[in-house]
Formats: structure tokens, sequence, C-alpha cells
């Protein structure tokens, strides 16, 4: 077999994950500040420049590996030229999710593992680039959800996510997977955000609307960031990126 950088990167990953599994079986952890919350409906303002949004209540959401302090979920719209909407609308859905501590399970919701699990089709686009300042850009996962029959969602979507740990900018699972099993060798407590974007208004397997899906998603990452401190612009977009 012909050695390159993938098959390096995947074997030390395969190394990692066995020595994490073989410390946290004779070393359990305990989670940190499992209950903590920190008010994410408050952090992250319901109404910005021509956004306006509907707040999902979600005080009854339960993770049951303990591995999600606090989520958020929200549907923000403003009246657009939208091609897909009789109403004139554009609206897409806002998940933010906050852990405490990542190190109990080493992993975190990725969307195509959960709408794979659900009965839908991923596609995988190449990353989505948003450029927020001057001086400032990020790298964000984008993936196309092909709703199936048979599946629990069956309207199609583009996502578009990244994840934040103590202040760094993640979008490459294998780095991602790589700082949690990290902390969990090392006993660190990282606390941690996955920021996600779904577009879904309409959409069809066709370029201009997926183009479309892109241009709404980076205009309302722009906004919120411009809408956002600058605490708060860190602990969500991170002040270097990985």
């Amino acid at each position: 077999m012909k050695i390159n950088k993938s098959n390096i990167r995947d074997m030390t990953l395969v190394i990692l994950i066995l020595a994490v599994t073989l410390y946290v079986f004779s070393n359990p952890i305990n989670k940190q500040s499992a209950q903590e919350k920190i008010n994410l409906t408050e952090a992250i303002p319901p109404f910005f420049k021509d956004w306006r949004s509907k707040t999902y209540d979600m005080s009854d959401y339960n993770d049951q590996w303990q591995s999600i302090n606090e989520i958020l979920v929200r549907t923000y719209s403003k009246n657009g030229i939208s091609s897909s909407s009789e109403s004139g609308l554009i609206r897409l859905n806002f998940i933010l999710e906050y852990s405490s501590d990542l190190r109990k399970n080493f992993s975190f919701h990725f969307p195509e593992n959960c709408h794979r699990a659900s009965g839908n089709e991923v596609d995988f686009f190449e990353p989505l680039e948003i450029k927020l300042t001057t001086n400032k850009s990020i790298k964000a996962k984008c993936l196309y959800i092909k709703g199936m029959e048979n599946s629990t969602e069956k309207n199609d979507k583009v996502v578009v996510y990244w994840l934040a740990i103590d202040n760094k900018q993640y979008y490459q699972t294998f780095y991602i997977k790589l700082n949690q099993m990290l902390a969990g060798l090392l006993k660190k407590s990282n606390r941690g955000f996955l920021i996600r974007f779904d577009y879904y208004d309409g959409l069809e397997y066709k370029e201009e609307n997926i183009k479309k899906a892109k241009e709404v998603i980076s205009f309302f990452i722009k906004d919120l960031y411009n809408t956002l401190d600058d605490e708060k612009r860190k602990a969500l977009f991170g002040v270097e990126s990985i």
C-alpha cells in the first residue's frame, strides 16, 4: 500500500482513538458542570439588522450522554427577493449548541451523522469561505441534505456549520476529534459551541438554488458577526481558525 499523508493521518487517528478508549475505560471521566447554562437565548439577539426570529422552546431537551448543556433553535427571516418563497420572505434556521466539557463522549452532534442516521442522503461541498472583515475570514463545512421519503425529515436543505472550542474555530473533523481526544487524555475540560445554519425554503438540487442558499447563509453570518460584541465573537467565531 502506498503511504501518503492521508494514510498517515488516518493511522494516527485510529491509534489515538484506541489509546483514548483504553484510557477512558480505566479512568472514567465525569463531565464537569453538566448542568451549567449560559443563557443562549439572551446571548444571541433575536432581532438584528433586518432579521427577526421565532425561538423554539428547548427547555425539555435532554441529552442522554450529557454532551450538550444547552441548545438554542431559532428561525430567522427577513423580507427579500426569493424566487422559492411566495411570501417574499427569506428564512433560515439557526442552531447553537453549548457544552461545558467536551471530554465525555469525544464527539459532537455532527449534522452529517445525525441526518444519515435519520435516513437522509448527504452530499459534501467544498468548504464555504466567509469574509467577515478585511482581515478576518472563516471556512465552514457545507453539506447538501437530501430529504428521503422514509426519513424523519423529508425536506432538502443546505447546511453550513463549524465548531468553536476555547476561542478556536474548526471545520475539519479530524482536528476536532484530535482536540477532544487529547482533552480526554489530559483530563482537560474544554468548552465548545457548534454553530449551524440550515437553508431549506423550497430548495431543490439545482446549481442556482444552492448558490442562493450559500449567499443567504453568508449574509446572515456576516450580519450576526457584526452584531455581536468582542467576547461573543471570540467564543463563536474564534480568534484563530484551524
